[in-house]
């Protein structure tokens, strides 16, 4: 038996039939901070989210499908600024996937409820209270996105049940955790992934995009 440790990646790349497009944001405190230079832009992938949330599932490619184009409908063509995006959830914290949409959209865009950075001297690149949870109006899977310094907003709704899951879904989640077999688990990757690969192919067609309001 081998005792060699493994190695670490120095990328994180997933081998997908849809290849997601990053997210391109500003981030004002980098440029402040000299991290990066005037108004240069970063990339966000998906990637990202997925090694963030350790895990690719529906409700992470909700969260990246619902910030690119919510932010586009924001912004255009034009990369989207954080710290100047307020997100409202359609519930609370731990209604469907809200939080751990939560953490995604404030690694994207730093929007982040009370626990977020509160900003230097008098709040400038605040992010703090950005994210607010509606617990009052609970709805499936729906935000506004507003922009702080033009007020527009949109209200966006993410509808994965456009693309049908697969019938056999729900039938190999038992043998894979219970079991634990190779062949098992690797009936269940397959159509897990597959799941999410669909929605990421399916796009525009699992998000829609109305007035706030």
């Amino acid at each position: 038996m081998s005792m060699d440790k493994p190695t670490s990646r120095e990328q994180f790349t997933l081998s997908l039939r849809v290849r997601p497009e990053p997210i391109m944001v500003r981030d004002p405190f980098l440029e402040f901070l000299g991290l990066v230079g005037p108004e240069e832009p970063i990339a966000v992938g998906f990637e990202e989210l997925v090694k963030a949330a350790g895990h690719m599932c529906p409700t992470v490619a909700g969260a990246y499908l619902v910030l690119r184009h919510g932010l586009k409908a924001l912004y255009g063509d034009e990369p989207a600024v954080r710290g100047n995006v307020q997100v409202t959830a359609y519930g609370g914290p731990t209604d469907f996937g809200y939080g751990p949409i939560a953490q995604l959209v404030n690694l994207v865009i730093g929007a982040a409820s009370e626990t977020g950075f509160g900003g230097l001297g008098g709040g400038r690149f605040r992010r703090r209270d950005l994210f607010v949870f509606r617990n009052d109006d609970l709805r499936h899977c729906e935000f506004d996105f507003a922009r702080l310094d033009t007020g527009r907003s949109v209200h966006v709704a993410y509808e994965p049940n456009v693309v049908p899951a697969p019938k056999e879904l729900s039938a190999a989640i038992g043998p894979a955790l219970s079991n634990g077999d190779a062949a098992s688990v690797a009936r269940f990757r397959s159509l897990w992934n597959g799941r999410v690969e669909d929605i990421l192919e399916a796009d525009a067609r699992v998000v829609r995009i109305q007035p706030a309001g």
